[in-house]
């Protein structure tokens, strides 16, 4: 099984900086599809499911798993979305003191364990073999 390994640069918006209305952290399709995240269709009007990440300590993390799907029934294509999002992250941000320009990393282990992480944003930008870069501030490494 391949373990994958999902890094964002966090930005004030996801932090909550901005104050905005918007909650949580959008997750592009191409991390959506990854084995970290559970698999939602459209079956159902904006699905949601609690997952569970354990972080560095250990400690455990409920967060809210969201597809807003609401363009498959009936809501005008510019005005509808087709997106994914972590909610309830605000606790586990605010406690690490996660700001902008941080990076969060989500994982699943062999055994399906879900991991969450943080490293503090640094001067020295790191480039990884087995890094793939997104768009968005979003990078997918595959640890095989």
């Amino acid at each position: 099984m391949e373990i994958v390994k999902v890094c964002k640069i966090l930005t004030r918006n996801d932090t909550g900086e901005t104050n905005s209305h918007q909650s949580g952290i959008t997750i592009p399709k191409e991390i959506a599809n990854t084995d970290i995240f559970p698999k939602m269709g459209i079956d159902k009007l904006n699905p949601r499911e609690e997952i569970l990440f354990f972080d560095e300590d250990n400690t455990l993390w409920k967060f809210q798993y969201i597809y807003y799907n609401d363009i498959f029934f009936g809501k005008d294509k510019k005005l509808g979305h087709n997106e994914h999002r972590l909610t309830c992250v605000k606790k586990y941000l605010k406690q690490n003191g996660i700001v902008a320009g941080d990076t969060i990393f989500f994982s699943i282990d062999a055994k399906g364990v879900r991991h969450v992480g943080i490293e503090k944003k640094t001067n020295d930008e790191q480039e990884n073999n087995g890094v793939i870069k997104l768009g968005n501030g979003w990078k997918c490494i595959t640890i095989k």
